[in-house]
């Protein structure tokens, strides 16, 4: 026996046991107002590795099972049980917490490492906006072959078992910024059907890319010409946990422009009693919840790109209309335009659209807006503690 296959099941006990992952999603920087010299970068990594308990992972994987087989009253397909186990993955993953994390730009010469100052919580995650000296933005940008500011970043925890990869988009001040919703405007996921369809497209079906939209999109591009710096904000009521088979899919597979993601935080914790059902009820999700959110996310990046013109896609299906007019009502100068991809016109077809004073027609998002008013005269752009090098 020579040794190697001993070898190699030692590695992957190792890594069974102690390997983690580092989730860094894609974000951006922008110019910090207040030190011209410097960047301010919202982060949010996730620590993560496979559970060393499989039972856990076997008990979600066969009662989310047996839940779709009981909705679509027939045995699952193998693909469709490939399909489900793959989508499931980040929900039964084992969250990290109070691991200390650090990270480097791919190719800085200087070899420069910045340490986030807060560790990770008991879901894992790390949000934090770390501010970068400016001389080390323009420094690697130059080398990036697309002319383009996106920057690669590798991630590490403190005692080395955890790795990652991430990249920033860094904007300029003037510039043109689309944020586009998710389900039902590039991606088909039937929400007006109900919540049964939606589950079933989100983590049974094969992902289908809305008809035309990636065209579109890439043609907005086009229009605004080489010297503009565009950028898309993907801003989603989905749970950060189905951003890798979003992105996979999304920018990956269909070749959507790459962009930020926005999505919805779910805390979970698998081993806790009740959370399969909890799991259950936030993937059947809210529409208050989602509006409150993306109401929240788009008025950051408002506030962090105040010279910047925005473009605002979303779809009929769920509350983007509301969405995006109390966006339009608190900042009406960045606001170019509003696009709604009508998925509602066939299901209406035939009907009689009743229309009056007394017909409740769109959610009343005033008090929402006014708390949002008031974080935008509060708002401060002092730039964070300097990372340490």
């Amino acid at each position: 026996m020579n040794g190697s296959p001993f070898k190699q099941w030692i590695s992957d006990l190792r890594t069974q046991l102690l390997g983690q992952k580092v989730t860094a999603y894609p974000t951006y920087g922008y110019p910090d107002p207040r030190e011209p010299d410097s960047w301010i970068v919202p982060m949010r990594i996730w620590v993560h590795d496979n559970r060393d308990t499989p039972f856990a992972e076997r008990a979600f994987e066969q009662w989310a099972i047996r839940y779709f087989e009981e909705d679509l009253n027939r045995p699952l397909e193998k693909n469709e049980k490939a399909r489900l186990a793959r989508t499931c993955g980040c929900f039964i993953a084992d969250d990290k917490s109070n691991e200390s994390v650090e990270f480097s730009f791919v190719g800085d010469s200087h070899e420069r490492v910045f340490t986030f100052s807060h560790r990770s919580s008991p879901n894992g995650v790390i949000e934090e906006n770390v501010s970068l000296p400016g001389e080390l933005i323009e420094d690697l940008s130059p080398r990036q072959s697309d002319g383009d500011r996106w920057l690669e970043i590798s991630l590490r925890t403190a005692d080395g078992n955890g790795t990652g990869q991430g990249v920033i988009r860094f904007l300029v001040a003037n510039g043109l910024s689309i944020v586009s919703d998710i389900d039902d405007t590039i991606k088909v996921t039937h929400v007006p059907a109900g919540k049964k369809t939606i589950l079933r497209n989100t983590f049974l079906n094969e992902f289908q890319a809305a008809a035309g939209m990636r065209d579109r999109y890439q043609q907005m591009i086009a229009d605004a010409g080489a010297a503009a710096d565009v950028c898309f904000h993907y801003v989603s009521g989905s749970p950060w946990q189905l951003f890798d088979v979003l992105s996979e899919f999304l920018i990956e597979q269909e070749q959507f422009p790459p962009g930020t993601f926005h999505m919805k935080t779910f805390r979970k914790n698998i081993l806790e009693a009740g959370a399969l059902e909890s799991i259950r009820a936030f993937a059947l999700g809210g529409d208050l919840a989602t509006l409150d959110q993306k109401i929240r996310q788009i008025t950051n990046l408002m506030i962090h790109l105040p010279q910047r013109k925005f473009i605002l896609i979303g779809d009929s299906g769920e509350k983007d209309p509301e969405v995006y007019r109390a966006i339009r009502r608190l900042f009406p100068k960045q606001v170019q335009h509003i696009i709604i991809r009508d998925v509602l016109g066939q299901r209406l077809a035939g009907m009689e659209r009743i229309a009056g004073e007394d017909v409740s027609v769109f959610l009343d998002t005033s008090e929402l807006e006014a708390e949002m008013n008031a974080m935008v005269a509060q708002a401060t752009f002092t730039a964070p503690d300097p990372p340490k090098l």
